[in-house]
């Protein structure tokens, strides 16, 4: 009777032995687990912060090239008025009706109409350009914020983030990718408008 006893005291510490060592093993299992999840965060966040700095590049990129054309549109525009001016006071030009005859200054404000619908709508671009850019800005800094505190950050929180991120992406990748002017909706400045502006200009 006794050495039964004494056979299940000393099977105590062996289940006890086999419960640690299971436990540790879960432990084991799970750890790298978690460290790889986080990981795998880490790398998505880095990544998706990667696409937003290239985004917003050509966003810049897209910008300048919007205001330098309106520069140069500009130019374009002063010289076409001067040629108007000039051949206003070689033929003694008095009315709009009489300058659009001559085919020359016809053609030249012709040009000036269409040139002002690409500046109007030019501007209109540089503007959504910038709140683009601002936007990416904004939502890098977030995924920065984000990305120091990233253990502490439940799931939900950084799929939210990540779904906002591929959604302005989205959103601006064609403004990005080429600089596409719609010019359909805006209505031409009357040729009277230009001729008496040039006209004002002109005293």
């Amino acid at each position: 009777m006794n050495h039964g006893k004494g056979s299940v005291k000393a099977d105590i510490p062996l289940r006890q032995k086999k419960f640690i060592w299971g436990l540790f093993f879960i432990i084991l299992l799970l750890l790298p687990s978690n460290i790889l999840a986080d990981n795998f965060k880490l790398s998505d966040l880095t990544n998706k912060m990667a696409e937003i700095s290239s985004l917003r590049d050509k966003v810049i990129q897209r910008q300048a090239q919007a205001s330098k054309l309106i520069k140069q549109l500009s130019q374009t525009m002063v010289e076409l008025k001067e040629e108007i001016k000039e051949e206003k006071r070689r033929l003694r030009i008095t009315s709009c009706q009489e300058a659009i005859r001559n085919p020359r200054v016809d053609y030249n404000i012709k040009l000036i109409q269409k040139i002002l619908v690409y500046i109007s709508r030019l501007h209109e671009k540089v503007q959504c350009l910038d709140i683009a850019s601002e936007e990416l800005a904004f939502l890098y800094q977030q995924a920065e914020d984000d990305l120091k505190i990233l253990e502490t950050l439940n799931d939900m929180k950084i799929e939210k983030l990540m779904g906002q991120i591929n959604q302005t992406i989205h959103k601006y990748q064609s403004e990005a990718n080429g600089l596409s002017i719609d010019v359909n909706g805006i209505a031409l400045s009357q040729p009277e408008e230009i001729w008496n502006s040039i006209i004002m200009s002109s005293k």
